[in-house]
C-alpha cells in the first residue's frame, strides 16, 4: 500500500502574466487546435480503394448468391 504525503502548508501559486492570457483569448484558434488533435481525419469510402473494392466483392458474392 503506497504512502501519501498531503502538503497543507502554503502553496507557491504564482498567477501568469498578462502576455500569457493574451496568448489564449483566441478561442477559435484553440477549439481549432483541439478538432485537430481529437477528431480524426476520415477517408471517405470512395477514396479508400480497398475498403470500397472489398464492400463491392461482398456485395457482388450476396448478389450470385441470392441470384441463383
Amino acid at each position: 500500500m503506497r504512502k501519501y504525503k498531503i502538503n497543507r502548508g502554503k502553496k507557491s501559486f504564482s498567477s501568469p502574466n498578462k502576455e500569457t492570457i493574451h496568448k489564449y483569448k483566441n478561442f477559435n484558434k484553440i477549439q481549432v487546435n483541439y478538432n485537430d488533435v481529437v477528431k480524426r481525419n476520415r477517408i471517405p469510402l470512395y477514396k479508400n480503394r480497398k475498403l470500397f473494392l472489398f464492400i463491392l466483392l461482398l456485395l457482388l458474392i450476396l448478389y450470385t448468391i441470392f441470384k441463383s
